[in-house]
């Protein structure tokens, strides 16, 4: 097997490092990048011929989602495929290769004012197909939804080696069955991507990401009263980690009472300089980046200063007892909009407080599958999620956090949090939900099954139609 795929890629294709793409205790035979969709179609057609299992990966941040086969199996990377095939800025249409990752196309458009609204972990790392492919957008889905509503065409091939073109490079058509939108959270379970093209849009003047600490008590009532707002946040998550995960963040303090003034603030930071004049006043204007979009800061017309004493900081946390929520809400658009919604949020008692790139970045990287034992991604109604969060972070070594405004609710577990109790709270788990990481050590602690299918017997028997129609020999892996 092993020859006969090193032999259609060629040595430039041979992919030596064979540890990135681990998947528990199994390792692939082989990996192999191919530069082009004719090497795609030719791996496909001799795995299919052989019946040679393989898994298709980028650079492999979410790979821990799928279970490997049993019998010795080969991975497909699709990180040489990372050209921008076409880009229309005056379309404000896009397209590229699957490989590309999500930091290389938000510096392409960059350079025409433009931004993809997705702001999953580890941008610089996460390609376009593995995005489209598991369907991920991090926070900001509250306002732009998932990349299946960006996506309007693909290219894929299929396990048997044949390739086809779903969707047109339009925002409105009615060309054939949406096969591109099936592809999309599909997982690679079902056929190759090669080449996506998507919408993108216009970048916002200005963006502020702003949170504060609260209570648990508190939280359920504070997620509904900010999502009744008029404001038009890009998302709303919450926060309850362990083991100094809060690390830049713990200094941001309470405040009870806030006056509104005109004045400048300095960039990223909790300091608020008040001007002595009624107007706006004026800086330099500075590029900074949030989740690979680099964003050009506005003037900033009226901050808060702060007038009340610090509020206590919050305690550090023992191995038992439950991490106080962190709240943050990111904003972006005109320079007078942003500004006016975050004073929406203190005219409301709301402590918000700036928070800055790099602390941004921790939050948005925290997601990254690898760097937990076990991380569960569970579909909530957002009515559902603070108390949700609440019941998982009473377990030790367990961390939480949400996208809340979506109803997404992502829960940790390090070494200490893998427990019978954690089992128990699966077993008794209504809602639909994935494991990101962790599923083998699951399944030893349950019989060799996950305790609850993500999907009902409908869903399923549709899955299993899907699957044979387009992967008869189980070339590529059902989850």
């Amino acid at each position: 097997m092993r020859e006969g795929l090193y032999a259609i890629v060629g040595a430039a294709g041979i992919g030596e490092d064979t540890e990135s793409y681990r998947i528990g205790d199994a390792l692939p035979a082989a990996v192999v990048t191919p530069e082009s969709e004719a090497e795609v179609r030719a791996l496909m057609e001799y795995a299919h011929g052989g019946r040679f299992p393989c898994i298709v990966a980028g650079n492999g941040t979410h790979l821990t989602h799928l279970s490997p086969h049993e019998r010795p199996w080969w991975l497909l990377s699709t990180r040489r495929l990372n050209r921008v095939v076409d880009y229309s800025p005056q379309d404000l249409v896009l397209t590229v290769g699957a490989g590309i990752t999500l930091q290389e196309v938000q510096d392409v458009l960059r350079e025409y004012n433009q931004y993809l609204p997705w702001n999953p972990a580890l941008p610089t790392e996460a390609t376009i197909g593995g995005i489209v492919s598991s369907n991920r957008s991090g926070s900001w889905r509250y306002r732009y939804g998932t990349p299946r509503d960006r996506l309007l065409a693909l290219r894929a091939v299929l396990p048997d080696g044949v390739a086809f073109k779903s969707g047109a490079k339009v925002v409105k058509s009615v060309a054939g069955y949406d096969l591109h939108r099936l592809l999309c959270g599909a997982w690679g379970t079902l056929a190759v991507i090669t080449e996506i093209t998507l919408k993108v849009q216009p970048a916002p003047a200005q963006f502020e990401a702003v949170g504060w600490f609260t209570t648990w008590q508190d939280l359920p009532a504070t997620l509904a009263s900010l999502m009744r707002l008029p404001i038009q946040p890009d998302g709303i998550s919450v926060a309850a980690l362990r083991g100094g995960a809060f690390q830049g963040l713990s200094g941001l303090r309470a405040v009870s009472q806030v006056e509104w003034e005109w004045g400048e603030m300095t960039s990223r930071q909790t300091l608020t300089v008040v001007g002595a004049t009624s107007e706006p006043l004026s800086r330099p204007r500075t590029l900074t980046v949030y989740g690979g979009v680099g964003v050009m800061d506005a003037p900033t017309l009226a901050q808060p200063r702060t007038l009340a004493s610090p509020e206590p900081q919050p305690q550090p946390e023992t191995d038992t007892s439950p991490p106080l929520p962190y709240v943050w809400m990111e904003f972006s658009g005109r320079p007078e909009g942003v500004p006016w919604q975050v004073q929406q949020l203190h005219a409301q008692g709301y402590p918000a407080e700036p928070i800055d790139a790099t602390q941004l970045a921790h939050l948005r990287d925290w997601l990254a599958p690898r760097t937990h034992p076990l991380l569960m991604q569970i579909f909530l109604r957002p009515n559902e999620v603070g108390e949700a969060m609440a019941r998982w972070t009473e377990l030790q070594g367990v961390s939480a956090m949400a996208h809340a405004g979506s109803g997404v609710l992502y829960v940790a577990a390090d070494a200490s949090g893998l427990s019978e109790l954690l089992i128990q709270r699966v077993r008794t788990l209504k809602s639909k939900y994935r494991v990101l990481n962790g599923a083998d050590w699951l399944r030893a602690h349950s019989d060799g099954e996950l305790h609850r299918s993500p999907l009902n017997a409908g869903e399923l028997r549709l899955t299993h139609a899907l699957k044979n129609a387009l992967d008869e020999r189980g070339i590529l892996p059902l989850t």
